[in-house]
């Protein structure tokens, strides 16, 4: 009966008369906090329409709310205090639980997978959009999360950003409804978001932070689970161990999308004609959030992403005197990060044996050899200048 229901409901609004100009199917789930709902009637609208890229558009954009949302209820389960978080994924604001659940170091596992599942999901459904003039026209202030999953109590956007930012931010002052028309090119940043993130979690989950869990987040959540032996001054030295190699590879490959799907991006952007609320704006643009762009910041950044994909790929190697001085390699020689990435040493992290004996040959190559050219810590530096100022971070996690 639900799914009669929601089909019905989503022939009536592909049959509106354009005059009406209806909001997209997916902002009237996003501003009832019905995201579940949301998901399955775009679902059943792309089965009546299966080219209509803006519905797909939405859909992708409700499942990655879904998986901020199935996040949050998930801090709001075990009490996290996210003022106190300085790990990104456990920063986000939800309602203070009077009666939480005891969290341990596997459930912040489970947790990180499930986020990752759902940003995997929300990533494949953008990935099918072809429309390279596709629109998405969303009013974001009313954007709900229901944290607790009681049906409720709910939480704006607008209210996270107030909170993560202490204050509300200025360019809402003038666009009250924080209206975002999202295009083609906004499609390339949010799935180079989505591998950012799933990177971010294969990272982490891939070595073994069982060892002094408690200790790190003994300020975020009220009732821990005691696991694990306690933190050493010898803890960092000794390394952190590779428990799940494949997972650093996965990190990789996400990071090589979000190197390539940042060039798709400005490729899209660079080329608009339009001034439509923004959201990454090219220099002849106004963005909603009030940041200027201009086409120095663009070129420094895509010039950071092609550095970037080079040592990630294998193609360039990362020369840096640390090596040769701590971690004995030979002079001339640099480090091939993906051979590191894609066969680690169970010890990778362990320090005092890097500087006993050396990072390993097999990561190592002579940095002229075939196309391979060397990149230091200094070319990085001079790459990310640009971005100086009061706003460089700000910048650099806006452009992704």
């Amino acid at each position: 009966m639900q799914r009669l229901l929601l089909l019905c409901a989503v022939l009536i609004v592909s049959r509106a008369d354009a005059a009406d100009s209806p909001p997209p199917l997916a902002e009237q789930y996003l501003h009832s906090g019905k995201l579940a709902d949301g998901e399955t009637a775009s679902i059943l609208a792309l089965e009546l329409k299966p080219a209509d890229d803006e519905v797909r558009f939405g859909l992708g954009v409700i499942q990655f709310a879904r998986g901020i949302e199935n996040l949050g209820r998930a801090c709001y389960e075990y009490g996290a205090k996210s003022e106190n978080a300085d790990v990104p994924f456990l920063r986000i604001p939800v309602p203070e639980n009077k009666s939480p659940s005891t969290i341990s170091y596997r459930a912040l596992g489970r947790i990180l997978d499930g986020f990752a599942q759902d940003l995997e999901r929300a990533e494949k459904s953008l990935s099918l959009i072809k429309d390279e003039n596709v629109k998405l026209r969303l009013r974001l202030a009313d954007v709900k999360f229901d944290f607790t999953g009681k049906g409720k109590e709910t939480t704006t956007l607008v209210q996270i950003l107030d909170k993560l930012n202490r204050q509300r931010f200025d360019f809402l002052k003038g666009n009250k409804e924080f209206r975002v028309h999202f295009d083609r090119g906004d499609v390339a940043w949010l799935r180079a978001y989505c591998h950012l993130l799933s990177a971010m979690v294969d990272g982490y989950r891939s070595v073994d932070e069982e060892a002094g869990f408690a200790e790190r987040v003994k300020g975020i959540f009220p009732k821990i689970e005691e696991t694990g032996e306690k933190l050493g001054d010898h803890w960092l030295w000794r390394g952190l161990k590779v428990v799940d190699p494949p997972r650093l590879r996965r990190a990789r490959l996400h990071l090589v999308s979000v190197c390539e799907l940042n060039r798709e991006t400005w490729k899209f952007i660079l080329a608009e004609q339009d001034d439509d609320y923004e959201w990454l704006p090219n220099a002849k643009q106004k963005g909603v959030v009030g940041l200027s762009v201009d086409r120095a910041r663009i070129d420094a950044w895509l010039e950071m992403m092609d550095l970037l994909e080079g040592l990630l790929k294998g193609e360039r190697l990362f020369v840096y005197q640390a090596l040769s001085n701590v971690f004995k390699a030979p002079e001339g020689t640099g480090l091939n990060l993906k051979k590191v990435l894609d066969d680690p040493p169970v010890d990778l992290f362990n320090f005092t044996r890097l500087r006993e004996k050396g990072i390993g040959q097999k990561f190592l190559e002579i940095a002229k050899d075939k196309v391979k050219d060397g990149i230091g810590l200094e070319t990085i530096l001079q790459t990310l200048r640009v971005f100086d100022g009061p706003f460089d971070f700000i910048y650099a996690a806006w452009f992704n």
